[in-house]
């Protein structure tokens, strides 16, 4: 049979078009699939941003039930006992998140224990900063006279975790370097609260008894800790600054550290002058031996481990190389601490 040319033409479109429609079923199949296999990699239906609001004072069971809610994740129980295993079950933050339908779980705690917030709505206190930083930095952020904050930080009706702080000054040691969140209705009272309770959480797993060891209370550790936090400016010297302290409070020398001069001027600066070494302040440890006292910045884990834990070495010195990542000579000699620049 002669089949006609329009007719022939016709089959070969319909081929065609099945072909296509194959083809397209083919793609929704795999995609399908594809679908299906993130979901049950990912803990959740995948794709699809979540925006998820975590109040304060949310337990991790709230958490966990938010999420599974917007189908973030698809096994609360899994969630809970995987931030328990991380050790981190009472510390995620509150805050306002995105999250990702899909997300590993590992991702999801992480970005809760860190608290990755808008940074407008969270106050950011990086490790050293006395109280006088963190009042400029309150200021700036709520538009408030900074001495509102510096009123707030009086020991009067709190209790401080360390032996040895019944004569604390503040809570000038004690307001953890942590990201805190700013409510809308802000009230100064409870942040420095929220600080001094995460001090509590953050160190609770240190052994302050090795303070007695050493010689000093706890709050007098936490002092030595705030000298080194401002004082190291590499990580490793942070033992070896700890043990210069300890080994001039041994000998019955002035402990002259330039950071404690700063902290009496009220404000941290580079180079200090003739004037500045003779301010008259307990807090100088340029005039007035032993420590001073009470802390001179809120340091970090790792200055108060220091301090718990100096170097096994006799330095009774240090000064700075002047490279640019800060290092120091240490040395039990005054003419080697001379000789080095001191």
């Amino acid at each position: 049979m002669i089949m006609k040319r329009a007719e022939m033409t016709a089959r070969k479109n319909a081929r065609k078009r099945n072909s296509n429609i194959m083809m397209l079923l083919l793609l929704v199949a795999a995609a399908v699939a594809v679908l299906a296999l993130l979901a049950a990699l990912g803990g959740g239906d995948a794709g699809g941003e979540v925006t998820i609001t975590v109040p304060e004072g949310a337990t991790t069971a709230d958490i966990a039930a938010m999420l599974l809610e917007e189908k973030v994740i698809d096994d609360s129980q899994e969630f809970l006992a995987r931030a328990k295993e991380a050790g981190i079950d009472q510390l995620l933050q509150s805050g306002v998140y995105i999250f990702t339908r899909g997300e590993p779980l590992e991702d999801i705690l992480s970005k809760l224990r860190e608290g990755l917030r808008d940074p407008a709505a969270v106050l950011a206190v990086p490790e050293g900063f006395s109280i006088y930083d963190i009042a400029d930095l309150v200021a700036e952020k709520k538009g408030i006279d900074r001495q509102v904050y510096l009123t707030a930080i009086g020991v009067d009706g709190r209790e401080l975790p360390l032996g040895g702080s019944q004569g604390a000054l503040d809570l000038e040691g004690f307001l953890f370097p942590s990201t805190y969140d700013l409510e809308t209705e802000f009230d100064v009272d409870r942040l420095v609260d929220k600080q001094l309770e995460t001090f509590r959480l953050e160190t609770s797993g240190i052994d302050w008894s090795r303070a007695a060891g050493l010689g000093v209370t706890e709050y007098e550790a936490l002092i030595i800790a705030s000298m080194v936090e401002r004082e190291a400016k590499v990580p490793e010297e942070r033992p070896l600054i700890a043990a210069v302290i300890y080994n001039r409070i041994r000998e019955g020398m002035k402990l002259e550290i330039d950071a404690t001069v700063q902290y009496a001027l009220g404000y941290w600066k580079e180079d200090l002058t003739v004037d500045d070494l003779a301010v008259d302040s307990r807090f100088n440890t340029r005039l007035y031996q032993g420590l001073p006292p009470g802390p001179i910045c809120n340091p970090g884990i790792e200055s108060i481990q220091a301090a718990l834990a100096p170097a096994s070495v006799d330095y009774l010195y240090y000064v700075a190389t002047g490279d640019e990542e800060g290092h120091h000579v240490f040395t039990s000699s005054y003419e080697e601490f001379l000789a080095a620049g001191g």
